[in-house]
């Protein structure tokens, strides 16, 4: 039987309620059958969702949240969501709100926070998600169950053959095939060879080319590998002055979308895949030649004219 517990902020009200769940104008709380508990997910965080009659799926400012049981209908999510009443909280008001529902709470200034890690989630995946830090605009892109995790900077993976877990981030790979349970790849840091359920090799194409990772400071790709209790000490959040009366502009619209963001595993689109990095001849700001041997490079993807130090970056073509 389900236990739901409802303690309201201010200016909160309930829009629909039932035995398994409540729905407000800030908030869904959800009894999970899968781990038993009462989840409490702030509607400001949601990006996108996928609704079922018993179960859903959250894709969130900060990871996803998979949830079981009897759900709200679809017009009354749509309504609650439609009506944007959360867009008027502040940042006290958001943080508020996220420490009721046990979830963390992420700012735009921040490069870095926790993964949410409330809802149904295997072994494998809480792992990951209560290691290590969710980086600035990191998305899940799709997983499998105690075998991968993709996000747009980096594959969470486990190797049937050796039973160990590996971390590659996209921006070390050099080459990679993926073909049904195998996964090869070759990174700067070495060879691998992956048995057991690995991405789809369309997928990884996906990803590695929208080189999302490109956004990040040069600085902040070590914490791509490093466990958060290791970046908190480096890099402590409370660094960051952020008024409690100040407003936050969410950008994001939320969509309702009946894509499967658990992967079915396979070998889709098989190939390797090779590139080649190429640099302009000329600088776009002042026409000056440019050359690998003369440009100064600031990042994994980017580098600067010698002239005028006018930033660049590096474009990949398939060969």
């Amino acid at each position: 039987m389900s236990s739901l517990t409802y303690i309201p902020i201010e200016n909160e009200r309930v829009i629909a309620q039932h035995q398994e769940y409540i729905l407000t104008n800030y908030r869904l709380i959800q009894f999970d059958r899968g781990s038993r508990t009462s989840v409490s997910i702030p509607l400001h965080i949601i990006k996108e969702y996928k609704l079922t009659p018993n179960s859903a799926m959250f894709k969130v400012t900060n990871g996803i949240v998979n949830v079981v049981g009897a759900m709200p209908k679809r017009e009354e999510l749509r309504g609650a969501l439609g009506l944007r009443e959360f867009a008027s909280l502040t940042v006290g008001g958001q943080r508020k709100l996220c420490e009721v529902s046990g979830v963390p709470f992420v700012h735009p200034d921040h490069p870095y926070n926790q993964w949410i890690s409330v809802g149904y989630h295997r072994p494998f995946s809480q792992h990951f998600y209560r290691t290590f830090a969710w980086l600035k605009d990191e998305e899940v892109f799709t997983y499998f169950p105690d075998s991968f995790i993709l996000t747009n900077y980096r594959l969470y993976q486990f190797d049937g053959k050796t039973r160990k877990l590996f971390i590659f981030p996209l921006y070390m790979i050099e080459t990679f095939e993926a073909r049904q349970n195998q996964l090869k790849v070759k990174a700067t840091s070495g060879k691998f060879d992956i048995r057991g359920k690995v991405p789809r090799q369309d997928h990884l194409i996906t990803v590695w080319q929208q080189r999302a990772w490109s956004h990040l400071p040069h600085e902040h790709l070590d914490w791509l590998v490093r466990p958060i209790n290791y970046v908190v000490p480096h890099h402590p959040l409370s660094q960051y002055a952020i008024s409690e009366t100040s407003s936050v502009r969410t950008t994001h619209t939320v969509t309702e979308t009946s894509h499967e963001i658990e992967s079915k595993a396979g070998n889709g689109g098989a190939g390797t895949v090779f590139v080649k990095p190429v640099i302009k001849n000329r600088c776009d700001n002042c026409g000056a030649p440019m050359s690998w041997e003369d440009i100064d490079w600031v990042g994994p993807d980017q580098y600067k004219c010698p002239s005028c130090r006018t930033p660049h970056r590096v474009e990949y073509t398939r060969m």
